[in-house]
């Protein structure tokens, strides 16, 4: 039996959503619902909108709901919720139609020859304890009206999607609430954090364990699909490993001794991503790649001495630029900062929009950042990257992989 319990760091939530008058959030999306609760909801992600949701109070006093079915929450063997739980379960027990009580609990059948099953005697019981002191709701909208009750919201809800300003109506307010979990996002809970360093420290592994078992020859489709089954292996979900300059990739495709080529691996853990980003020689490097390399590890360690809280995105380029500079080097490196999280970038958008506008934010702590040091170069010899996840502490800074080996040679 399992009782999820909410990632999401709920000091940063009240503090979001009392900034914009919000009383609470009702998320339908599986990746929200997840954070919120602790519960993947595989029947969502399956694309039965509604039959999972997350009610998230803006006082983090109140535990967040988390409303599904009462056949579900047997059927993947849910604990109880006792009273003091940070996440209460509302259950309810009509899969067809919004009118009409409760139906009763339904259970699957038990053998035809009447012999018992033991474990699911435990379900049954841990279900029944859940409705005896929370009875089951007739329908989900019935569930979310009771989970938005105890949570004391009246006016003002955030809403991931359409389907809850259909459900619910006049009833209530809305304003979107993708920017607001952008915002709470960028600021991890101990438990969020406890799986980016799981997440940064196996991503970079796997890729570093794919790469070295490459040599010239074989090609970068290789490496891709040896990033895909090694992550695989471990539990995680490779999402990309980006290698070389697109055209190399794709019209030539082979790994080739003498050239140096960049990687980008990102791969996810419970959810959680890693970001890594290295340059590869294949054997003896040219003199312009090991110098433009050379430009970037400079940026990245001037960057990675002084990183803190109360700095912003803009300074980190600008200390980039600067070390370079002085060090004499005449190479472009961009040096970006970019939060990492339960996606590749997690962060706030510019004047919280919609879609996708980098903003200068003000780093702080329990933030899991990437620093990005690409150097923009153009040369046959090949092309250069370097990035690592750092996790911002009460003073600085600390690395969430492996960072002894700026560049890897096979």
């Amino acid at each position: 039996m399992s009782l999820p319990r909410p990632l999401i760091n709920r000091d940063r939530t009240q503090s979001v959503l009392e900034a914009f008058g919000v009383d609470a959030m009702v998320l339908t999306d599986p990746t929200s619902i997840y954070q919120a609760t602790g519960y993947w909801p595989q029947t969502v992600a399956m694309g039965q909108m509604g039959a999972a949701m997350a009610v998230v109070p803006a006082d983090r006093r109140l535990p967040v709901a988390l409303i599904t079915s009462q056949f579900l929450h047997y059927l993947y063997d849910l604990d109880d919720a006792p009273a003091e739980s940070p996440l209460q379960f509302f259950l309810y027990t009509a899969p067809f139609g919004m009118e009409g009580a409760a139906s009763a609990p339904l259970f699957l059948p038990e053998m035809p020859d009447g012999r018992p099953d033991p474990w699911d005697r435990i379900t049954r019981d841990t279900t029944l304890s859940q409705l005896e002191h929370r009875p089951a709701f007739a329908s989900a909208l019935a569930a979310l009206k009771g989970a938005l009750e105890e949570a004391g919201a009246k006016g003002l809800i955030g809403s991931d999607s359409l389907l809850v300003e259909a459900y619910l109506g006049e009833a209530f307010t809305y304003r979107p609430a993708d920017p607001l979990l952008r915002r709470i996002r960028m600021i991890k809970s101990p438990d969020e954090i406890a799986l980016m360093r799981y997440a940064a420290r196996t991503n970079a592994e796997v890729a570093r364990a794919c790469i070295l078992s490459m040599k010239p020859g074989d090609r970068y489709e290789d490496l891709r699909r040896a990033f895909f089954a090694e992550t695989g292996k471990r539990g995680g979900t490779a999402l990309f490993i980006s290698t070389d300059s697109p055209s190399i990739r794709q019209r030539d495709g082979v790994i080739r001794e003498g050239r140096s080529f960049q990687i980008d691996a990102v791969s996810s853990y419970a959810g959680y991503h890693g970001d890594y980003g290295r340059t590869v020689f294949v054997g003896e490097p040219d003199p312009v790649i090991r110098r433009t390399l050379d430009a970037s590890i400079v940026a990245n360690q001037a960057i990675t001495r002084i990183l803190k809280p109360g700095l912003r995105y803009s300074e980190v380029a600008k200390i980039g630029k600067d070390a370079i500079r002085d060090a004499g080097y005449d190479v472009i490196v961009p040096c970006t900062a970019h939060s990492v999280g339960l996606f590749h970038t997690d962060e706030a958008y510019k004047d919280d929009a919609l879609h996708f506008v980098k903003d200068d934010h003000l780093i702080e702590k329990d933030m899991t950042l990437s620093i990005d040091c690409p150097a923009l170069i153009s040369d046959g010899a090949g092309n250069v990257h370097l990035e690592d996840l750092w996790l911002i502490t009460e003073d600085g800074c600390e690395p969430l992989n492996d960072i002894s080996d700026p560049f890897l040679q096979i």
